[in-house]
């Protein structure tokens, strides 16, 4: 890996404190779970990760790249060992985070012939599923191997590899999986069989293989229109890369492909719900129980203005994909930062932001594909070689 140029140091710098601030808030609010004082935990892990921060930006040569390529398979092999030891261990009710269950509970319902969207989590009866119905297609295979867990191991093959792909440097792909396999977030998604991380790795590794593509959004519209559409149907949180990726090269289209691009994703979104819509007519129950309700609890209005203005600009302001991680990550932080921010202004604090549930510092953990992206791959030579969409 090259050095930096001077003109990117404020970026990687900004990259950097992310990924620790983001680790930081796991630590803080899970060691001291443990018994164990959290602060020096911190400074390790501080430590840790400047060291190997360090290590990586040392020129790369081919007696790296040979070694890199051996420890990447030898850390991947390591990280799955662990998930499968994670999934066996720990009981997955024992758990006080209802994410595997909001999966595994709405297809038991769907499979007995109940409405899904009704069907309460392990954690209380008044919790309900939130994903969008094409996250539990995306999901069924690992439910019918017993335990929606496994996908913590699809999923980090998938981007494992696809990294590859995009960096097409085992020394940068390892850097990657390293960045990840230490983070304190990405264990705690492991531990608690959550999926959060798992859609946002989906999304992130779904831009970077559209983009290796070489395509305009012209000239892949249609390919365009599924990976939006089907993204969209997982998850709300989905679509904020989406729309930071696809909304400058969707100003350049022709005002008919546009037109097609926005009714043909609309209409993938409509088509994954329209099931359980007309589930019962009678009654209607997708009205009085969906999963957009479990999200507008705790929306703002004002905050919502606020970053779908940010939102236009961000999108209009990055160039190539390597600057595309750093543009992600910052928006989905700032937007992540001030939903918590407007929780707190409206609902107070009941003893600390780490103890109140009200808070969930998980939802952090959606920068860190895009955050540990831009610090594998910094270098001037990275931003020459990818395209522009």
């Amino acid at each position: 890996m090259t050095s930096i140029p001077q003109k990117k140091t404020f970026f990687y710098a900004v990259e950097l404190l992310l990924f620790l601030f983001v680790n930081a808030l796991f630590i803080l609010k899970y060691v001291p779970r443990a018994g164990i004082n959290a602060y020096p935990v911190l400074g390790i892990f501080c430590i840790v990760v400047l060291a190997i921060v360090y290590l990586f930006s040392l020129p790369e040569n081919k007696k790296k790249e040979r070694l890199s390529k051996v420890g990447f398979f030898l850390l991947l092999s390591l990280i799955i060992g662990a998930i499968i030891v994670f999934l066996i261990k720990v009981d997955r009710y024992s758990v006080n985070v209802d994410r595997w269950s909001a999966v595994t509970f709405f297809l038991d319902n769907l499979f007995q012939g109940n409405y899904p969207y009704a069907a309460h989590t392990h954690v209380c009866e008044t919790n309900y599923p939130s994903p969008f119905p094409v996250w539990y297609v995306v999901n069924l295979p690992f439910y019918l191997m017993g335990d929606v867990g496994l996908g913590l191991i699809f999923f980090i093959l998938q981007t494992a590899f696809i990294v590859h792909y995009y960096f097409r440097s085992w020394y940068k792909s390892l850097f990657f999986l390293l960045l990840l396999s230490i983070s304190p977030a990405y264990w705690w998604e492991v531990m608690v069989r959550s999926d959060a991380l798992s859609n946002a790795l989906l999304v992130f590794t779904a831009i970077i293989w559209f983009d290796r593509s070489g395509k305009s959004l012209s000239e892949n519209l249609v390919t365009a229109i599924l990976i939006c559409g089907l993204i969209a149907s997982t998850r709300l949180s989905a679509i904020l890369p989406l729309a930071l990726y696809f909304f400058r090269p969707f100003l350049r289209l022709k005002l008919k492909q546009q037109m097609i691009f926005v009714s043909g994703v609309a209409l993938i979104v409509i088509l994954s719900f329209l099931p359980f819509i007309l589930w019962n007519t009678d009654t209607w129950i997708f009205f009085s129980r969906n999963p957009f309700m479990s999200q507008s609890g705790v929306g703002n209005r004002y905050v919502l203005t606020g970053m779908i203005i940010l939102g236009i600009v961000f999108s209009l302001r990055w160039k190539g994909l390597h600057r595309f991680f750093n543009t992600a990550s910052l928006f989905i932080f700032i937007f992540m930062a001030l939903s918590q921010l407007s929780l707190i202004l409206t609902r107070g604090i009941n003893g600390s932001f780490f103890s109140d549930s009200t808070y969930d510092v998980s939802y952090f953990s959606l920068i860190l594909p895009y955050c540990i992206g831009y610090l594998s791959g910094i270098s001037l030579r990275d931003e020459e070689k990818i395209s522009e969409v």
